[in-house]
C-alpha cells in the first residue's frame, strides 16, 4: 500500500516537518530540520485540482468539463489554493497581455458597416473604454485600437483578433443560419471542420473567412470576447453555446 506524506499534525492541525531524511540505497541518513513544500500542505482533493489545471495547460473551460464543475465553483476554488499557497494573481502586464490602448474616441466612416457604427457609437459614448460582462460574469475590459482598425482587449493578448471584420463575420454568420449559431470551441483545441467548430460555428467563420484557417487546422478563439461585445451593443444576444441575433437590430437592417 503506498503511504502519502502526513504534512499536517493529527493532534493540533499545525504544520509538519521532516527531521529525518534517509536514502533506501545507501543508507545515508540526514537529521536536521528540513521544511516540507508548500504544495505538500495541500489536500489531495486541492492537488488533484492542481494537477489537472496544469493537464488544462490554464484553460478553465476544459477544467469545468474534467471536472463538472461551474465557471463560479472553478474559480473559487482556484483562488482559494492560490491563497492557501500564499500566491497573488499575475497583473495583466506582467503576463504580457496586451496593453489596453485606447483614444478618446473614433469617427464613424460613411463606409462603416452598421455593426461596425453600433460598436463605435456605444464605445465612443463611454470615451473609448469600458468594461463588459462577459457570459461567464466576469468583466473584460475592451477599448479601439488606435491604428483604427479595430478594438483591444487584455483577455485577447494576439493582435489583429478584434478587428472590424470579425465582427461583421459573426453577425453575417448568425443571419445565415437564421438568427442564431453555435459559438464553436477554437479555445478547447478543436479543428477547424470537426462538431466541435463547424465552418458555420461563429469561432470557425471568423477563423476561415478573416484568418483563412483552412480545415483540419486548430484556431485561436476569441469568440467568448466577440460574442461579449456584439452582446453588450445591442447586435446579439449572448447566449450558453450559441449567438443570436437580436430582433431590434434585424429591423434595422432590414
Amino acid at each position: 500500500m503506498e503511504k502519502t506524506l502526513v504534512a499536517k499534525c493529527p493532534r493540533c492541525d499545525e504544520n509538519l516537518s521532516a527531521t529525518r531524511l534517509s536514502c533506501d540505497n545507501c543508507e545515508l541518513e540526514l537529521n536536521g530540520d528540513f521544511p516540507l513544500s508548500k504544495f505538500d500542505y495541500l489536500s489531495a482533493d486541492e492537488l488533484d485540482f492542481v494537477e489537472s489545471f496544469l493537464k488544462a495547460q490554464g484553460n478553465f473551460k476544459t477544467l469545468q468539463n474534467e471536472k463538472g464543475m461551474s465557471y463560479p465553483a472553478v474559480k473559487k476554488k482556484f483562488n482559494n489554493i492560490l491563497e492557501k499557497l500564499n500566491l497573488s494573481p499575475i497583473k495583466g502586464e506582467e503576463r504580457g497581455e496586451t496593453a489596453m490602448l485606447t483614444v478618446d474616441n473614433q469617427p464613424i466612416n460613411e463606409g462603416d458597416s452598421l455593426v461596425v457604427k453600433k460598436i463605435k457609437e456605444k464605445l465612443n459614448s463611454n470615451g473609448g473604454s469600458t468594461s463588459i460582462p462577459l457570459y461567464s460574469g466576469d468583466l473584460c475590459d475592451i477599448g479601439f485600437d488606435p491604428n483604427g482598425k479595430g478594438l483591444v482587449s487584455p483577455k485577447i493578448p494576439v493582435p489583429n483578433h478584434l478587428i472590424w471584420e470579425v465582427f461583421d463575420a459573426a453577425v453575417e454568420v448568425v443571419i445565415q443560419k437564421g438568427g442564431k449559431a453555435m459559438k464553436g470551441k477554437a479555445r478547447s483545441g478543436a479543428k477547424l471542420g470537426s462538431d466541435d467548430l463547424p465552418l458555420d460555428s461563429v469561432e470557425g467563420y471568423i477563423a476561415h473567412k478573416v484568418h483563412c484557417a483552412q480545415i483540419g487546422e486548430t484556431a485561436f478563439g476569441p469568440g467568448f470576447v466577440i460574442a461579449a461585445i456584439l452582446d453588450w451593443a445591442g447586435i446579439c444576444n449572448n447566449e450558453r453555446g450559441y449567438l443570436t441575433i437580436n430582433p431590434t437590430f434585424l429591423n434595422e437592417i432590414k
